[in-house]
């Protein structure tokens, strides 16, 4: 009986997922998003994804973890957009918060998983709010040049999203989030309690986090993590992945501080980066830092080891003293992120060239949506 219900559930799941696409959608993503209009304006007049609610809220730039261990963030004030879709009626329903990959924020737009796992958590009984980290800050998309939008903004827009939506009359207080490549960035960072605790009272933060093939080797993430203490985690990497590599994610995650049970680590077989963009696995041009030095902070924000400092202070002098340098990180956070790519060109450690792509959305789609079900409802 039990097999006959999984056959069922596959069928019926699936036929939702082939009922639409997003491909024949035609937009100017450049025209829609600018700083001072998000592409989000145009995915709340669209017929595909209308009825939900457009929200502006303040949110911060800052350059890395340390910027915001040490309030530096708050020096840079941003309002960012948001668009919250929520199921019909006026129950209180839990929300999961979905930041974007490299793609940008017409990622809401052409990906096609991205819209039918948004009409799947809205059947199931869970909100869904999109964050446009990009456009406010003068990008459209980094996977050309990563050097755009440090890494840390989507988690800190994420996180002041998910304090806006507390006081929601919708909430029901239970929060997720998830997103791939640089949104599996931020669903990591977010789940680190010493980055939530500036943010949040407590040990606690989001319900459910599900962070698909993030950047473990450069990103800047604690040396040694902690998951906030409520939280389930579902890690999921492609194992052929080029692009986001999967080994120091891996091993990232085995390290993070947790409960038993708290954390489950998903390698797939065969899968590249992009493994439900809903096409055949093909080369781009995209950056890529797989070979460039790791980067690591200590509880404190500071880079773990000397190698880095050795480089920008030392090697190529763009800064006198590890204080300047993290003067300008506070003060000028996009401008001090620029010149630590000035580094990465320097020691010719960037490379362009990886596989994005893949047909796995019906078979993976049925873990993404349980896994917020079990954990949120």
């Amino acid at each position: 009986m039990k097999k006959i219900l999984t056959i069922c559930f596959f069928f019926v799941f699936g036929t939702s997922v082939l009922a639409h696409s997003t491909k024949n959608i035609n937009i100017d993503i450049g025209a829609e998003c600018k700083k001072s209009k998000s592409v989000l304006n145009w995915v709340s007049k669209n017929k595909l994804s209308k009825g939900g609610e457009l929200i502006k809220f303040k949110s911060f730039s800052g350059f890395d973890q340390r910027t915001v261990l040490t309030d530096g963030h708050k020096k840079n004030p941003i309002e960012i957009t948001g668009y919250l879709q929520l199921p019909e009626g006026s129950s209180k329903v839990p929300i999961v918060i979905w930041t974007h990959s490299s793609g940008g924020p017409g990622e809401y737009v052409w990906n096609d998983f991205v819209y039918h796992g948004t009409r799947n958590l809205i059947d199931a009984g869970i909100g869904v709010m999109y964050v446009d980290n990009f456009c406010h800050r003068g990008a459209k998309d980094t996977w050309r040049d990563q050097s755009k939008v440090p890494l840390i903004n989507g988690a800190i827009d994420a996180i002041m999203a998910y304090k806006l939506l507390q006081s929601h009359p919708r909430s029901n207080g239970k929060f997720g989030t998830t997103g791939h490549s640089r949104g599996g960035n931020n669903s990591l960072y977010l789940a680190d309690v010493k980055f939530t605790s500036k943010f949040l009272d407590g040990t606690s933060g989001f319900d459910a986090i599900l962070p698909e093939a993030a950047e473990c080797k450069l990103a800047g993430f604690f040396n040694k993590p902690e998951l906030t203490s409520n939280t389930k985690l579902l890690y999921v990497h492609g194992a052929a992945d080029d692009y986001t590599l999967p080994k120091p994610c891996e091993d990232y995650v085995n390290k993070i501080k947790s409960e038993p049970g708290q954390i489950e680590i998903d390698m797939k077989d065969g899968w590249y980066h992009g493994f439900h963009y809903g096409q055949k696995p093909k080369k781009y041009k995209a950056m890529t830092v797989s070979k460039c030095p790791a980067f690591f902070v200590d509880n404190d924000g500071f880079v773990v080891g000397s190698e880095w400092p050795d480089l920008v202070l030392k090697k190529y002098k763009l800064y006198s003293s590890l204080d300047e340098f993290y003067k300008g990180a506070q003060e000028e956070p996009k401008k001090t992120w620029k010149n630590s790519f000035k580094v990465l060109k320097k020691e010719k450690c960037l490379d362009r060239g990886v596989m994005i792509g893949g047909d796995h959305m019906d078979e993976y789609m049925p873990q993404f949506i349980n896994f917020f079900k079990e954990n949120l409802l």
